[in-house]
């Protein structure tokens, strides 16, 4: 089994096609489930559609330099962070390799 690449992978590559319009679905998709139903923030789900994997290492540097915040503005930025990016991030990451993937298979938009 092959694992599903990033869309990224497909702009750096020059199937710009591919990324283009895995990466629009993709937000449509993630912002369908999430904001409509569960209401999270829009900006929360473009950011994570468009860092993909890179979001990861953003919430690294969070952890990182979450010891130095006021411990009044912890839990509240603890849960501010999780709610609104962690989550998204996690569900658009695999959203969003998902439907790269189906987008990649389907010949007539791969330039080859």
């Amino acid at each position: 089994m092959k694992i599903p690449k990033s869309y990224w992978y497909y702009w750096h590559t020059g199937n710009k096609s591919v990324a283009i319009i895995s990466m629009i679905l993709s937000a449509a998709v993630t912002g369908l489930v999430l904001a409509l139903s569960i209401g999270f923030s829009m900006w929360g789900i473009i950011l994570a559609v468009l860092l993909d994997s890179i979001g990861f290492l953003v919430v690294l540097i969070y952890v990182a330099v979450r010891s130095d915040l006021p411990s009044l503005v912890l839990e509240q930025s603890d849960a501010f962070v999780l709610n609104q990016f962690v989550v998204p991030l996690c569900i658009a990451f695999l959203v969003g390799r998902l439907i790269t993937f189906w987008v990649a298979k389907l010949k007539w938009f791969a330039i080859a």
